[in-house]
């Protein structure tokens, strides 16, 4: 379900997901760019503050990058033990079981 709503900064009609959403994509944009080129994450934000995009989208969005940033991880992590071990017998697990009670 989406609202007719305005947004308060240039009085401009937009729909949103929110019924109380005060700001538009394009004010919210330039909210968290200040008038310099947009960052990756600026679209996302602005979308999400002016309404267009449902929280549901957001959580959705969340999942999706934070799936990306981990499997990175997973690469330099495998490279990591992979130097650290010599042998194919050498104790790899338990190098793994010690990071795991660090964290």
């Amino acid at each position: 379900m989406t609202f007719e709503c305005v947004c308060k900064t240039c009085d401009k009609k937009f729909r949103s997901q929110k019924k109380d959403s005060t700001i538009c994509y394009d004010c919210a944009l330039e909210h968290f760019t200040g008038g310099s080129a947009p960052e990756e994450g600026d679209f996302n934000s602005a979308a999400l503050l002016s309404g267009e995009m449902s929280d549901a989208e957001a959580q959705s969005l969340q999942e999706d990058l934070e799936s990306v940033d981990h499997s990175r991880e997973e690469v330099y992590w495998n490279r990591m033990v992979e130097d650290y071990c010599e042998e194919p017998d050498d104790h790899r697990w338990d190098y793994f079981e010690e990071r795991d009670k660090d964290e």
